[in-house]
C-alpha cells in the first residue's frame, strides 16, 4: 500500500473516533475503535476523504447500532434516508444496511440487485467481521477477518453499508 494513502486513512479514522469519544460510553469505546478500523480499512482512500468524519461518524454509529443485536441465521436489513432530525446524522443518499452471516457473492447478489432496481451506486463499505454473540444475538465482541483465517470455522458476518440514489 501507499504510505501516503495509508496515513491519511489512519488520520481520517482517527478524527472520526475524536468525534465519536463524546459520544459513546467509556465501555464501548474500544469495541467502536476495532469496529471503526474494519469498517474503514477496505473503503477507496478518495471515498474515505470525500466524506466529512461527521458524516463518516454518523454512518459508522448506525452501523454499529444496527448490527448490536442480530440471531445467527438470519438477515438484518434496513433501508433509511438519514435525517438529523430522525437518525441524528444526515446522508443526501438513501442507505441500505444489511447484517448477515457472511456468504459468498453477498455483494455481487446485493449491487445487481440494486441496479435492476435502476439505482445508482454511491458507496458500499463491506467490513467482514468475525463475531461472538451471548443466546440472544447480543454482540459481545468483534474484529475484522485476517486473510490467513479465511476457512476459519470462526463466526463471520458480512455487515454492509451501501448508500444509493435518495428515495423520497
Amino acid at each position: 500500500m501507499n504510505p501516503a494513502i495509508d496515513t491519511a486513512r489512519r488520520e481520517r479514522i482517527d478524527a472520526v473516533l475524536a468525534l465519536a469519544e463524546p459520544r459513546v460510553q467509556a465501555a464501548q469505546r474500544a469495541p467502536i475503535e476495532a469496529f471503526a478500523r474494519a469498517y474503514f480499512h477496505h473503503l477507496d482512500a478518495d471515498d474515505l476523504a470525500a466524506r466529512s468524519p461527521e458524516d463518516l461518524l454518523g454512518a459508522l454509529l448506525s452501523s454499529w447500532q444496527f448490527g448490536a443485536e442480530r440471531a445467527p441465521g438470519t438477515t438484518r436489513l434496513r433501508i433509511i434516508s438519514p435525517s438529523l432530525a430522525e437518525q441524528g446524522w444526515a446522508s443526501r443518499h438513501t442507505v441500505i444496511e444489511v447484517v448477515n452471516d457472511d456468504m459468498p457473492f453477498l455483494v455481487d447478489s446485493t449491487t445487481m440487485e440494486i441496479y435492476r432496481q435502476g439505482l445508482s451506486l454511491h458507496l458500499i463499505v463491506h467490513p467482514v467481521l468475525v463475531v461472538q454473540r451471548d443466546d440472544k444475538g447480543q454482540l459481545q465482541s468483534l474484529r475484522e477477518l485476517r486473510a490467513d483465517e479465511a476457512d476459519s470455522r470462526a463466526m463471520r458476518e458480512s455487515w454492509m453499508h451501501i448508500e444509493v440514489d435518495r428515495l423520497v
